[in-house]
């Protein structure tokens, strides 16, 4: 919607563990391949290891214990974010999981309205905005990301949305055009 004092939006949806999980992932994205490409090496030094020394037998026994290395490495994580998404919202109540945000080109932040409490969120407080194919997340910090889904944005809402961030954090605004 705009008005006289310029563009608003407002963005009203339901936290989903499924979209909750995407981004967790999309996140940890380096860090997973980092972890199987370390147990990849792993693996290769000794499977080398054994061929030099002539021992193949002892290679096809201890063989599930290579090819497990790297799933419980890298498969572990995977589940554990599964599950801490999971946890996550089911500890939500059903309306803390609502989740209410309010975008004006003429405020000083955003509004934030989850449950009971209601927030606004200074723009100064906003370290990044970064948009993906099927979601925008809100940096507050490091530890502190927000995810908004692009299901919950109308398509006219789409563009609006980009020029109030735009106009807001310039350079810490990473958006798709």
């Amino acid at each position: 919607m705009s008005s006289e004092r310029g563009a608003s939006i407002q963005i009203d949806f339901s936290i989903d563990a499924r979209e909750l999980f995407r981004a967790a992932i999309d996140l940890a994205k380096l860090r997973l391949l980092l972890g199987l490409g370390f147990s990849l090496m792993l693996v290769s030094g000794l499977v080398i290891f054994f061929l030099m020394i002539d021992e193949k037998k002892i290679l096809l026994q201890t063989s599930p214990l290579f090819v497990g290395l790297p799933l419980v490495a890298v498969g572990g994580q995977v589940l554990r974010m599964h599950a801490t998404c999971r946890r996550y919202v089911s500890s939500l109540s059903m309306s803390q999981r609502r989740m209410q945000y309010v975008f004006s080109d003429a405020a000083d932040g955003y509004d934030l309205i989850s449950g009971d409490s209601s927030a606004r969120i200074s723009w100064n407080d906003v370290l990044k905005v970064v948009e993906k194919k099927r979601y925008f997340l809100i940096f507050l910090n490091k530890f502190d990301v927000r995810l908004i889904p692009k299901a919950a944005i109308q398509p006219a809402q789409n563009a609006v949305l980009r020029q109030i961030l735009i106009g807001k954090l310039g350079a810490r605004a990473d958006l798709r055009h």
